[in-house]
Formats: C-alpha cells, sequence, structure tokens
C-alpha cells in the first residue's frame, strides 16, 4: 500500500512541476559619488539592468530634499518619457524603450545640488519600480535600491595667515603664493592659520611652522590643507630674510713679529715675500677692517724650517666672503749683520770717531742741544736690520742722559740685537774766555788799587810839604818880627 502511495505523488508532481526552469534576471541600480560638498552639483544615474529585452520602466525615486534640491532631468539610450515628472521627491518616472534594450542601460540622469545650509552629513537616495519585458510583456518587479552619499565639506582653504604675528601683506584664501619680506636680524618664522572650514585638516608634515629656522635668502614653506573630502590645497609662503651682512674681508694691519716695517701693508696686496734669518718662531698680527669678519691664520709646515715657509691669513667677511693673503718666509741660515754703519750726531759741538765695533760715546751737554740735536744711524744691510732709538724727544735733554741706539733684526729673531749708547755728560772745563776775562779784571784791579794808594800817597805828600813850607813861613815871619 505504501508503496503504491510513492508512486502515485512522484506521478502527482511530474504533471504539477515544469521539466526546465529558466527564470530571467532583472534590477535597477543608482550610481551617485559617495561623497559631495555643500553647494556642489551632483549627477546621479538610473541604470536598469535585463537579460532580455525591456521596453517599459517605471519606478518610484525618492531623495531627501532638506539635503538636494533637484534641478534637471536628462534622457539616456533612447528612452522616452511618458507624462510629466515632477521635482518633489518622491519622483514617479515611466518611460518607454522602442526597440527594448537588454543589459545595462542608463536610463536617465538627474542632476542635483547639495544645498548650502544643508545640517545633515549624509544623505540616501533609493529607487523602486517594475520592468516590462517586450516580448512576452511579462511585468517584472525591481528590487529597492539605494545608496548613501556623504556630505563632506570640500573648503580646503585659510581663513587667515600670519607669520610672526603680523598678517601676510594682502593675504586671501583664493591667493596662493606669497613672498614676504623680514629684517636681518629675524632668524626665525613662526606661522599662525585660521582653517576656513574647521572639519578640514592639515596635511601631515605641512602644518604651520613654528620656530623655523631662517637663513639668509629665500626660505620657502608650505602649508596644504585637507578637506573634509579629502581635496589638498597648497600655500605657498618664500620668507626673504634680508642679508645686511657685511662684505668687508680687508684687512686693517698685517704686522710679522712685532714689526710694521718688516713691509709695506696694502689691503688689496694680497703676496709678500719676506726674508729672514735663522728664524725659529713667527708670530702674525691680523686685524680686520670689519670687527664682525673673522680671520684665520694657517702655516705650512707648522714649525719654520731653513728654507721656504708660506702663511696663509684667510679673512672671512660677515657674509662668509673669502679672502687670502699669503706671506711667504724665505728662512736664510745666514748670520744677521746688525751693527751700525754709520753714526752722525748733529747740532753738536764736537765730533765722535765712531767705529761700528765701538758702543759707547761721550758728548759734553750744552743746553743748546735740546734744540738742534739730530741723530742719524745707518745699518749696513736695511733688509736685515732696523734702528730704533729709545729717545727721539730731545727738548728735555740734560747733563748725565743717555741715548741708546738698538739695532735688531727686522725678522724678529732675538739675541742678535746690538747696542750703541750716547751719554751726554757735565761738561768740568773752564772756560778761556772766561778765565781770560777774570785775569784781566784781577790784573786792571790791581793796577787800580795801586794807582789809587800811590795817588793818596802823593796827595799826603803833598800836604806835608805843604804844612812844612807854611811852619817855615810862620817861621821866617816871627824871626823878622
Amino acid at each position: 500500500m505504501k508503496r503504491i502511495k510513492v508512486i502515485l505523488l512522484l506521478m502527482s508532481l511530474f504533471f504539477i512541476l515544469p521539466i526546465s526552469v529558466s527564470a530571467s534576471e532583472h534590477s535597477v541600480k543608482i550610481n551617485a559619488p559617495q561623497i559631495v560638498s555643500k553647494g556642489n552639483e551632483l549627477s546621479v544615474d538610473i541604470v536598469l539592468s535585463s537579460d532580455v529585452a525591456v521596453d517599459g520602466f517605471k519606478a518610484t525615486f525618492t531623495y531627501e530634499s532638506s539635503a538636494l534640491e533637484l534641478l534637471n532631468y536628462e534622457l539616456k539610450d533612447n528612452w522616452k518619457q511618458i507624462g510629466t515628472f515632477s521635482k518633489e521627491s518622491p519622483v514617479s518616472f515611466d518611460f518607454t524603450q522602442e526597440n527594448g534594450i537588454i543589459g545595462n542601460s542608463t536610463v536617465i540622469t538627474v542632476k542635483f545640488k547639495v544645498k548650502d545650509d544643508v545640517a545633515k552629513t549624509s544623505t540616501t537616495l533609493s529607487i523602486e519600480g517594475t520592468s516590462k519585458s517586450k516580448e512576452d510583456e511579462t511585468i517584472n518587479t525591481l528590487e529597492k535600491n539605494s545608496v548613501n552619499i556623504d556630505i563632506k565639506s570640500r573648503d580646503n582653504s585659510l581663513k587667515s595667515l600670519k607669520i610672526n604675528g603680523v598678517d601676510i601683506n594682502n593675504f586671501s584664501s583664493n591667493t596662493y603664493s606669497y613672498k614676504e619680506l623680514v629684517e636681518s636680524t629675524v632668524t626665525t618664522a613662526n606661522f599662525e592659520a585660521e582653517l576656513n572650514d574647521k572639519t578640514a585638516i592639515y596635511k601631515e608634515g605641512f602644518e604651520p611652522k613654528s620656530n623655523a629656522s631662517l637663513d639668509y635668502g629665500e626660505n620657502k614653506f608650505e602649508i596644504i590643507v585637507v578637506s573634509a573630502s579629502g581635496e589638498e590645497k597648497k600655500y605657498t609662503i618664500v620668507v626673504v630674510r634680508q642679508d645686511t651682512r657685511g662684505t668687508n674681508n680687508d684687512l686693517k694691519e698685517l704686522i710679522v713679529n712685532s714689526n710694521p716695517k718688516l713691509f709695506e701693508f696694502k689691503k688689496t696686496t694680497l703676496n709678500y715675500t719676506i726674508t729672514t734669518h735663522k728664524l725659529d718662531k713667527i708670530d702674525i698680527i691680523a686685524t680686520p677692517e670689519d670687527p664682525k669678519a673673522t680671520v684665520k691664520i694657517t702655516k705650512e709646515p707648522e714649525k719654520l724650517i731653513i728654507g721656504t715657509n708660506t702663511i696663509k691669513i684667510t679673512v672671512l667677511s660677515e657674509k662668509n666672503e673669502e679672502k687670502v693673503y699669503t706671506i711667504t718666509v724665505n728662512n736664510s741660515d745666514n748670520e744677521i749683520d746688525t751693527k751700525l754703519k754709520s753714526l752722525d750726531i748733529f747740532g753738536v759741538d764736537e765730533e765722535i770717531d765712531f767705529k761700528p765695533d765701538v758702543y759707547d760715546y761721550e758728548i759734553r751737554y750744552k743746553s743748546k742741544y735740546n734744540d738742534s740735536l739730530v741723530i742719524k744711524a745707518i745699518v749696513n744691510n736695511t733688509d736685515e736690520a732696523e734702528v730704533t732709538l729709545d729717545k727721539t724727544d730731545f727738548s728735555k735733554l740734560k747733563a748725565g742722559d743717555k741715548i741708546t741706539i738698538t739695532v735688531s733684526a727686522k725678522d724678529g729673531t732675538k739675541g742678535v740685537e746690538s747696542y750703541y749708547t750716547i751719554t751726554f755728560k757735565k761738561d768740568t772745563r773752564l772756560n778761556f774766555f772766561l778765565l781770560l776775562g777774570i785775569i784781566i779784571f784781577i790784573v786792571l784791579l790791581v793796577i787800580f788799587i795801586y794807582l789809587f794808594i800811590k795817588n793818596k800817597k802823593q796827595k799826603k805828600e803833598i800836604i806835608i810839604k805843604e804844612e812844612e813850607l807854611e811852619k817855615t813861613k810862620r817861621l821866617e815871619k816871627i824871626i823878622k818880627e
């Protein structure tokens, strides 16, 4: 009995179910951008898909009018509109296609504008409806399709931009390149920027810099703003640090071994050659004209040798511009002659018997020498030796004073000096004319005294004779009486 029931069941299924099933596929899809921004326009395509020819399409299209404003429609792929379409959501669509279409077909493009005052951060579009097969006029139900669109700001502009607390000249959100001039003393730049849209961010590594070091000349900085929608905008600021550094890299003086007379220095002359004698040390005084310039002295070899030595004096201006002075030192192993060739003393009443090997001389001092004295000392070789006097002002010269004449090596070699001295001693000799005058005075005085005494004696004798004569006359007179 059970077997008969199973057979009957199988036979009934055979007549109820078709032998093969072939179901056609139909769908509708919305193609729309995933991200939009306030105030922007966007195009939305309604795409119908079918694996059999369809020639009719009805649908209800829904959008959020609080976020979007429908602007217009544009039919595609030879689809024709039946009736009038509203611009208010939901929109009822009714299309026909004369020839029928298989596969994917864009039926219509709907253009929207995102409202400027939209408060939403996203909006949804949806569509559902039916399609009609051309061959058998079957009505196919289409599954509802929805898309979500993010509303993100595309604003990637700056509202303001400052450098070191001061607004950049003529700043505008829509101007992307600037050149700012700062003083030479400004060593850093601090940028302050304000975003036009608070949802925007700065690209990593391109934020407004703080305490950015400034070199002299042009310094380039970039600020990149990224909108909420991911779009970038670059602002370029070139900060020009004025370069008022000094360019003077001249020397004011160049002295070797404390002797400014060793060679004639000129700041425009860069090369000098001197000859020294058995010199084992050399000192350089190099003073730049600009106190802000720096001087570096290099010696090759470091220690003086007999032969050729090179000294380079590099002057670096405040602006790092270089000038090199070179002194070539030909260091000889010959002895230096530091003896005088001649020594003349003018304005005195006596001459000295100069000999190069005699170093001490005496002159009897007279006060008139204070105004007339001139000393001229000449060395044998002016290239090797030089003369200095320890006194050059003779106006206060007095008896007992000594003048020392030093003959030294021009190259600064020590221990080879010669010293000549001139001593002005007190004049103890008697003056002939004075003595003669004294003698004459004494003689005259003696004669005067002698004559005076003689005259007085004669006068006395005359008086005595006159008295005796008077006595005689009186006596004679008495006798006569």
